[in-house]
């Protein structure tokens, strides 16, 4: 989900946002009307799996009279009184010659099977009134709402429930949490302003808050002002940091624990995964003790404080405070995915690398402020500098 004035925004799938008028070409199949229950199970053995042209959504056997007027005059086969039908199959995996072939053993009519070829909609219609439409110019088409919610997009109910879980005001203290590790990243020039906070919905603890370290280095930091070059590693943006941070935290739980005992001498916390600033060693460790990283007594964070108007800086520390309130010490996790059931937050989408890392990590919901249509990875919308991969709802990695 995207943060559009406070007010959170879901993402449209690739499906939702993608041309709904794609077309491929199909063979339409004139067969006895005998063979209508089980010409599609003769076929199917010679036809690939391909789910993108299972034309699940088309009725694979018509009669006559359910036939698009345009297909009806391209018949040209007279059935003498015979009562035939139509079998739609799709144009290319397989060529006619073999689907002929496959047919005819179970045919003694003269003159069939018969083919002429059609285009056909290649997905899912997204109303009943465009399956209407195309029932009566292309091939008749069904529309099934359920289908369509558990395939192409997530289901309704459940993108409603987390929708109004997460937009409360802890929603937008976690950004300002995100902003306020962005801007200590960068005033330290540790990488760009970007920031990441991983929070447990259940109990609303804050669990790991990374900015973003692509130019860092072991050596001395280098000033803000200086010019960098390069995008530098992306294993250290900062979506991979605090999931970095979130696995540190696990392996030394996990450890303290007892488990893990036989792997503790090869068991490394990640170099990625470590405290660079102060709002991050805040949450990098279990402690009680705060210091605002807003705060003029902070040594850690010069500059910042000027990097901001005061009014911004004194919310996002009231903010920042409140937030601490509710403890920082991270709950027990079960032994499964790292980060599977917990929320992220960030002020830029991520990129396709840190997308895909999201995504394997289980989270259970992200929230971002800023779309970046030149390297966004999550965003599916139809537009000349955007990506358009829609990685948080692609039937290829979600399912």
């Amino acid at each position: 989900m995207t943060e559009v004035l406070n007010r959170l925004e879901p993402l449209k799938t690739v499906h939702e946002t993608r041309s709904s008028e794609e077309f491929v070409e199909a063979f339409v199949v004139e067969i006895p009307a005998k063979l209508a229950g089980k010409a599609l199970g003769i076929v199917k053995p010679i036809l690939p799996n391909d789910r993108s042209l299972s034309f699940a959504h088309l009725r694979r056997v018509c009669t006559l009279a359910h036939l698009p007027t345009d297909l009806a005059w391209r018949r040209d086969y007279d059935s003498n009184g015979l009562t035939t039908v139509f079998l739609l199959v799709p144009n290319g995996p397989v060529p006619w010659n073999k689907i002929c072939q496959t047919l005819a053993s179970h045919i003694t009519e003269p003159g069939l099977p018969r083919c002429f070829n059609a285009v056909v909609p290649r997905y899912a219609p997204l109303s009943a009134e465009q399956a209407l439409v195309w029932t009566e110019r292309y091939w008749p088409t069904t529309y099934n709402p359920s289908s369509q919610l558990l395939q192409d997009a997530p289901p309704l109910n459940q993108l409603r429930r987390v929708q109004t879980e997460l937009d409360n005001i802890k929603c937008v203290e976690y950004m300002q949490i995100a902003r306020i590790a962005a801007m200590e990243a960068r005033c330290r020039g540790h990488g760009r302003a970007v920031g990441a906070v991983v929070v447990n919905p259940k109990t609303q603890q804050i669990v790991a808050v990374a900015g973003d370290a692509r130019w860092w280095t072991d050596g001395p930091t280098r000033p803000f002002n200086q010019a960098m070059t390069g995008e530098g590693r992306p294993e250290h943006h900062a979506l991979m940091r605090v999931v970095a941070m979130v696995a540190n935290k696990e392996l030394r739980r996990r450890l303290a624990a007892g488990s893990h005992t036989r792997f503790a001498a090869t068991c490394q916390p990640s170099p990625a995964g470590q405290p660079l600033t102060d709002i991050e060693a805040v949450y990098a460790e279990d402690t009680e003790e705060f210091v605002s990283p807003l705060s003029p007594a902070s040594p850690a964070s010069p500059g910042l404080r000027e990097s901001w108007s005061e009014n911004v800086g004194d919310t996002l520390a009231a903010s920042l405070e409140a937030a601490m309130a509710l403890g920082n010490k991270p709950p027990s996790r079960q032994e499964g995915y790292l980060c599977s059931g917990l929320d992220l937050y960030l002020t830029h989408e991520p990129c396709v690398c840190c997308g895909m890392a999201m995504i394997h990590s289980r989270f259970r919901a992200c929230v971002f402020e800023k779309p970046l249509a030149g390297s966004g990875g999550l965003t599916a919308r139809d537009h000349v500098h955007s990506l358009g991969y829609g990685l948080f709802w692609r039937r290829e990695l979600n399912w």
